[in-house]
């Protein structure tokens, strides 16, 4: 899909002085910024705190988790705009969904002045610098399982429902089934060379650090099975190299190092409305009533920018998007964040939440089986 000709050209996007012009995007659905939405961006995400980090997984002895305590962790001092949301992050998908494309944008350096594609994957072809991943460590020589933690992360397979030895090893086709959940990485292995922050184990990938921009091309449409409902939500990639659903730094409050939940249908309620909330060591704030509409019977595209000079975190729904773009100015991200938006400072870390759907200290996704 292509942005349209009122646009400034890329070509000359990239060849002109930064000064830091900001560019209107034409590529937005019609402003909504209540009830239900078309924007939404988070402000003043960032500041002092700390969360607990794991340090290490005792895996125990096999048939009984016999290590108490199995989970180690020490708390982490974070500070400045966006944190801990300027760590590494990953992105996971439950489905039923239909995912089209995936591509990823971060600035080419301090000055931000150009944001390069540095990820990217369409339906059916392999992907750049991204991995596709779920919980089945332990399973076809892909990751690892001990009776403590359970399973690790794996390399998903081609139809995302098992894992594979190697990343990437099968093309993905886009479809996730209402049973499954999928995360992306980048292609980077964790290694003494590269390391990870936090603790690692199995299969453990790299995430996306600093300033980002994901963009999804998807759907999501129903299922016959009422507890299986769809979801795209961010984590900071330690929690899944460490287990998403057992030890990790999830949660909200001294504990949790950062969760966003981006569009999520909570069976029990209207599952034509998808919600926002975030987790930091701040708390937790989100759309309370307030939702995007499912998008049951067409694809939709939406964008995620997590800005660390602007301390914000802004999600909106496009009309389309130009996948071939391999850059974007600084200009035109500015263009988004200050666009017409649904607007919560996480200052006030309470507002917003839907206090009908408490969440567990184990993070948001309390629905989903454990693996």
């Amino acid at each position: 899909m292509r942005l349209s000709t009122t646009f400034v050209s890329l070509a000359a996007l990239l060849s002109a002085s930064y000064v830091g012009a900001q560019q209107t995007p034409n590529n937005l659905v019609a402003a909504s910024v209540t009830g239900s939405l078309s924007a939404l961006k988070y402000t003043n995400v960032g500041g002092p705190g700390q969360y607990d980090e794991v340090t290490n997984i005792i895996p125990g002895t096999f048939p009984t988790c016999d290590a108490n305590p199995f989970c180690i962790t020490q708390p982490k001092q974070i500070s400045g705009n966006l944190a801990p949301f300027d760590d590494e992050m990953t992105v996971v998908f439950r489905g039923p969904m239909t995912i089209s494309n995936i591509a990823v944008y971060q600035p080419t350096n301090a000055t931000s002045a150009t944001w390069k594609q540095v990820s990217s994957w369409e339906a059916g072809k392999q992907p750049s610098n991204l991995v596709f991943m779920n919980n089945m460590g332990g399973t076809n020589n892909s990751g690892e399982w001990s009776i403590c933690a359970g399973a690790s992360q794996s390399y998903a397979n081609g139809d995302w429902t098992s894992a594979v030895p190697t990343p990437n090893a099968e093309i993905a086709q886009g479809t996730l089934s209402g049973a499954d959940e999928i995360n992306i990485m980048t292609a980077a292995e964790c290694s003494d060379s590269n390391p990870c922050s936090g603790f690692s184990r199995g299969t453990a990938n790299h995430g996306w650090s600093g300033s980002k921009f994901f963009v999804f091309t998807f759907d999501m449409p129903a299922s016959p099975d009422a507890s299986q409902v769809p979801a795209i939500w961010a984590l900071n990639a330690q929690i899944v190299r460490a287990a998403q659903y057992g030890c990790n730094c999830r949660g909200v409050g001294p504990r949790g190092c950062g969760e966003l939940d981006i569009l999520e249908t909570i069976p029990g309620t209207n599952v034509d409305q998808a919600i926002s909330e975030i987790y930091s060591p701040k708390g937790a704030t989100g759309t309370g009533t307030n939702f995007f509409a499912r998008p049951l019977t067409g694809k939709v595209t939406y964008g995620v920018i997590f800005d660390v000079q602007t301390d914000s975190i802004a999600i909106q729904h496009y009309t389309e998007w130009d996948y071939t773009q391999t850059a974007i100015t600084r200009s035109v991200v500015e263009g988004y964040l200050n666009a017409p938006a649904m607007t919560i400072s996480f200052e006030a870390a309470t507002n917003g939440r839907r206090a009908e759907m408490p969440r567990s200290v184990m993070g948001a996704h309390r629905r989903r089986r454990w693996h």
